[in-house]
């Protein structure tokens, strides 16, 4: 579907789960052009919106190698500037996306595989998976993504990662707050979580993403979720609770 970069797969289980397959295994899945529109056009879709949630993998060796230098090196400074943009936009889009989204990684995320899977809802990784961000040691910049990286670790720690002076393994990067969980499979433990996510009413679970898509803070933040929370309560599933608990 949409690109041959990637695998789109809708899941057996509950709650329409679809699982997301970076698909250039021979690349290490290095982000391509083809890929990024590819995951771009799938969070746009009506098929994207409608879904439950959404698990990000990659097959082979690894989930994201960042971004395809081979491809890179080809291109035009115009180009390369266009691309890590576009990879940036995918970086928000999956912020933005009202469906939670999962990775699950194994092998390695680096560089834009990193901070792909830092954009993500929920990680999940295995202990001995590698994350680093090495492209100062090659001359570049980290081009994208450092927000979401920022986020989950603090800035202090997200300007270490960024120097690439240290490798973390699947557990340091738990430890560290850039993965959620540790898991021997982290598919399997994605999607299970992925099941128990899309069961959930879609407009709060919708809600959630929206309250944390942008930082607020004080009385900001307490009157945007204070107006979710009256959205909310003209729901079905909250009119229904009301009436519950009404009855005690």
């Amino acid at each position: 579907m949409m690109s041959q970069a990637i695998r789109v797969e809708t899941h057996s289980g509950p709650g329409g789960i679809i699982l997301l397959r970076l698909s250039r295994p021979e690349q290490r899945n290095a982000m391509s052009v083809s890929m990024v529109d590819g995951v771009l056009d799938l969070l746009g879709s009506a098929e994207g919106q409608a879904t439950g949630a959404i698990v990000v993998l990659g097959e082979g060796r690894g989930f994201c190698a960042g971004s395809d230098l081979t491809a890179l090196a080809g291109m035009s400074m115009l180009e390369r500037s266009a691309f890590e943009a576009d990879c940036g936009r995918l970086a928000r889009a999956l912020t933005a996306h009202p469906r939670p989204v999962i990775a699950a990684v194994h092998g390695f995320a680096i560089g834009g595989g990193l901070t792909f899977a830092a954009a993500c809802d929920i990680v999940v990784s295995t202990a001995d998976a590698k994350w680093s961000l090495p492209e100062v040691q090659i001359g570049l910049f980290p081009a994208w993504g450092l927000e979401a990286v920022t986020i989950r670790v603090g800035r202090t720690r997200a300007r270490r990662l960024s120097f690439g002076i240290e490798t973390l393994s699947g557990a340091e990067a738990a430890e560290a707050g850039l993965v959620d969980l540790v898991a021997e499979d982290p598919a399997r433990e994605a999607i299970a979580i992925a099941e128990r996510l899309a069961a959930l009413p879609v407009d709060q679970v919708a809600a959630v993403k929206d309250y944390f898509a942008v930082e607020r803070l004080g009385e900001e933040a307490d009157r945007h979720a204070n107006r979710l929370f009256s959205a909310a309560c003209d729901s079905e599933q909250a009119r229904a609770s009301f009436e519950r608990f009404g009855r005690t």
